[in-house]
């Protein structure tokens, strides 16, 4: 198997192949194969990831026929050898946010998504057990982590969480379009206040929909605190409008003003980045800096 890196620095995205020390070589193939065990699986029924199929069940993973790969990766997979190794260094650990293991052979690569504590920066203080003492890690790396979150096979690419995958892949095109159904839901979530319901539903088009049916879907207003919400978003300048309702919980206002209702589902959908170099705020789609 070839290994290999995709970083993002808020400006560009890149693809580099990682040089693996041959001791470690078949435990790291091994790692990733048991791993993708959980999305290859024949005890898993596949299906066809459409507008109106987003959440399988554990029986299930879902798959999109056809899927063309970005260039970059397309290219390093094709031929390894002329892919730039990884820069061994702080500045390219920290812009880190997937890793691959691809099978030539079999057309086939598992790829997880890196989260922040994942990368093992000199700049920061990590310890490890050395002998009976802890000790400093001196060097820079990554950790591997034990969920394989794609696999891309032969054309095919399968996974289980919207989510994850928003983090590895563009697949915007594929999403559906909120139905007046869910825009109802939307609005009855219980940590939200939509200022007008009313307009929401008459005039949210077909990209306030894709939005609000991603953000439905991937449940991020239902799983995280709208106090972490509202602290998150200050990262990108953006101050959220915070009402308690009747009972006195904390819920996040839904602008009716449409330029702050589309920074807001932006916000929520996560097409905002932040640069972890720079420190800059860029919108994830186009790589543009925000005016």
């Amino acid at each position: 198997m070839d290994f290999f890196a995709f970083t993002n620095d808020g400006t560009s995205t890149g693809c580099y192949r990682l040089q693996i020390e041959s001791s470690i070589q078949g435990d790291l193939s091994a790692k990733f194969l048991q791993m993708g065990g959980a999305l290859t699986s024949s005890q898993l029924v596949p299906v066809k990831f459409e507008r109106d199929n987003f959440k399988p069940d554990e029986t299930e993973v879902l798959q999109i026929e056809g899927f063309d790969l970005p260039a970059h990766i397309f290219e390093a997979f094709t031929s390894p050898i002329d892919c730039p190794a990884f820069p061994m260094n702080d500045a390219a650990i920290s812009t880190v946010y997937g890793l691959c293991a691809y099978d030539a052979d079999d057309d086939i690569a598992y790829i997880q998504v890196v989260k922040r504590e994942q990368r093992l920066c000199q700049s920061t203080l990590r310890l490890i057990v050395s002998g009976e003492v802890f000790d400093r890690l001196h060097a820079a790396g990554l950790t591997i982590g034990s969920t394989c979150h794609a696999v891309y096979r032969q054309g095919v690419l399968l996974f289980q969480s919207i989510y994850w995958m928003k983090q590895i892949f563009d697949i915007s095109s594929y999403y559906r379009e909120a139905t007046d159904v869910d825009i109802e839901a939307f609005v009855a979530l219980k940590n939200v206040i939509v200022e007008d319901s009313d307009a929401l539903k008459k005039r949210a088009g077909q990209w306030v929909r894709s939005r609000v049916a991603y953000i439905l879907d991937s449940g991020i207003l239902t799983n995280m605190p709208v106090a972490k919400i509202a602290e998150t978003a200050k990262q990108f300048d953006l101050t959220l409008n915070i009402q308690a309702d009747d009972k006195g919980d904390e819920c996040l206002v839904i602008p009716a003003d449409s330029k702050q209702l589309r920074e807001l589902l932006k916000f929520l959908e996560e097409e905002l980045y932040v640069g972890p170099l720079t420190g800059g705020s860029f919108e994830a789609n186009s790589k543009r800096a925000r005016s």
